[in-house]
């Protein structure tokens, strides 16, 4: 039975069942990995165009023992090792938001990986199974150093990456003791890292007394049947009365998710640093089309303008909005269309500007005008979704539509008018090897925020400035899990939050929309050195 496996395994990686020998250099880990498959006819003939499916047979016959133990192994190292590469190729033409967690995860639970490559070791060892005595178990052992060694490599940067992030925030009017703490994890952060626990039992530890306080009901939407959309707030027992909010909006692409699926490291590390976080439920495509999910954004926001003092003992003066992919995009319209009343039918009257905005790999243009999307996929599949699902029309029949719903389009020269008086400071981060928004989306959007800055003469609020946070290496969702990476980018969102209200908090909420830009500097001066004084 092994000697038959061996050779129909050779013949499996021969030129002719695979093409040119470039294209099995390119590949080889997918390749070996087919070949193995299609060899040992373990996967179905209807499986047999799926290298996912086939090798979820493979598993599942190597635990089932229909597989040769040493066949499953190579086939598990094989698998590790593609992971691996994939997880390092940031241009994927056709990324989905279920897929790139296949990279996502090797880049941010590697110490979790190498733990489990450690028990493979260890059980191989107690098996006392000859794994090793055949060259096919050899070749196993050797891509499992490879695979070890990446690993590690990998844990590292992302331990390293708290580095850059200091660099970039120390470029700010940020206090250094804050910016140095940047990345530092106490003993109990570190258990929650490197331990396999459940993500609630982590958080609980990493950061103790922060929960989920209440879900109250905001809104009631719909026509003819009508829908309660609910919020959860987040606070620590020890935040100060009359605290600042942070209204964060999840993501998930405008057409799935909800209140509860938010990337919970960052909603604990900022309400333990003494913020009420509130996270939303809103209305999602297809059932509804674009800007009602933007609209029920700003619902919640009139509830917290009107409730949260005697709910939650809340500053409802004092909202920064914040969010993530489709969140982070409508957080950052959150922050540029105050002035625009069509936005609240029926609560026109609200004042809907906010104090900040902390926008984490958003999207930033539905039009792509930029080319972010086109440079890695040809097919515009980016914008077609868009159409289809989101916006429900055609850019060609409604182009204004379509620059209304992209941030980018708001800071147009032509759009000035359009906009509040004063944006408020961004800190913009996002990953460099994110396979789902190109990080383009971001660096783009930032680029065009400081030329119109620039050509608005506008004075920072408070003197605090937009922030650029590039994050290397990490992918999309990367802030989802618990890893050192996103402990230290959680931080650096605090550190940020905390400045930005230091320096802002005695400025008028109605500054930004009512007052001249020479009040709002004088104003900004004079917050600045009380904020100095006290620090």
């Amino acid at each position: 039975m092994e000697s038959h496996h061996l050779h129909t395994a050779t013949q499996g990686l021969s030129v002719d069942n695979f093409g040119r020998r470039e294209g099995i250099r390119r590949d080889w880990p997918k390749n070996i990995m087919v070949s193995v498959w299609r060899q040992t006819d373990i996967a179905g003939s209807d499986d047999r165009a799926s290298v996912g499916g086939g090798a979820m047979k493979i598993i599942k016959a190597v635990v089932q023992r229909k597989l040769p133990p040493r066949w499953g192994y190579l086939t598990l190292m094989v698998s590790m090792l593609y992971l691996l590469r994939r997880a390092r190729i940031k241009d994927i033409p056709r990324e989905n938001v279920l897929s790139f967690f296949a990279a996502m995860l090797p880049t941010e639970l590697s110490h979790n990986m190498l733990a489990i490559n450690f028990a493979i070791i260890y059980k191989l060892h107690k098996s006392k199974q000859p794994v090793l005595s055949e060259w096919v178990g050899s070749i196993g052992a050797l891509l499992q150093c490879i695979v070890m060694a990446r690993l590690a490599k990998i844990y590292r940067d992302n331990i390293s990456s708290k580095h850059l992030i200091r660099d970039t925030m120390h470029a700010f009017d940020i206090s250094s003791d804050s910016v140095q703490s940047i990345g530092k994890l106490s003993w109990k952060q570190w258990f929650a890292v490197l331990l396999p626990v459940p993500q609630p039992l982590g958080l609980a530890m990493a950061f103790p007394g922060v929960s989920k306080i209440q879900t109250v009901t905001f809104a009631h939407v719909g026509k003819n049947k009508t829908t309660a959309l609910l919020m959860d707030v987040y606070k620590h027992p020890n935040t100060p009365s009359n605290a600042p909010i942070v209204l964060y909006i999840h993501g998930g692409a405008w057409v799935m998710s909800t209140r509860e699926t938010p990337p919970l490291p960052c909603i604990y590390q900022i309400a333990a640093s003494g913020w009420v976080v509130c996270v939303f439920d809103y209305q999602k495509s297809p059932k509804i089309a674009f800007p009602e999910q933007l609209v029920d954004a700003k619902r919640a926001m009139a509830f917290l303008r009107r409730n949260a003092r005697k709910k939650f003992d809340a500053n409802p003066d004092y909202i920064v909005v914040a969010g993530e992919s489709a969140g982070g995009h409508l957080a950052s319209l959150m922050a540029l269309t105050p002035a625009d009343k069509s936005l609240q039918p029926g609560f026109e009257e609200v004042d809907t500007s906010v104090r900040g905005c902390i926008d984490t790999y958003g999207v930033h243009d539905f039009k792509d005008r930029h080319g972010v999307y086109f440079y890695k996929d040809k097919d515009h599949i980016f914008v077609r979704f868009i159409e289809l699902l989101v916006m429900q029309k055609k850019m060609s029949d409604a182009d204004e539509d379509w620059e209304k719903a992209s941030p980018v389009g708001w800071l147009r020269e032509e759009k000035s008018s359009d906009l509040p008086a004063v944006i408020p400071p961004f800190l913009i981060s996002h990953g460099t090897l994110d396979t789902l928004v190109p990080f383009g989306s971001s660096q783009v959007f930032f680029e065009q925020l400081q030329l119109y800055r620039q050509r608005a003469q506008q004075t920072p609020v408070g003197g605090v400035c937009d922030i650029f946070l590039k994050i290397p290496g990490a992918h999309h969702a990367f802030n989802y899990v618990m890893s050192p990476r996103a402990i230290a980018h959680g931080q650096a969102v605090a550190a940020f939050l905390n400045n930005l209200y230091a320096k802002t908090k005695d400025i008028p909420l109605h500054c930004a929309s009512e007052l001249a830009t020479a009040q709002i500097a004088e104003l900004a001066a004079a917050a600045t050195t009380t904020a100095t004084a006290r620090l």
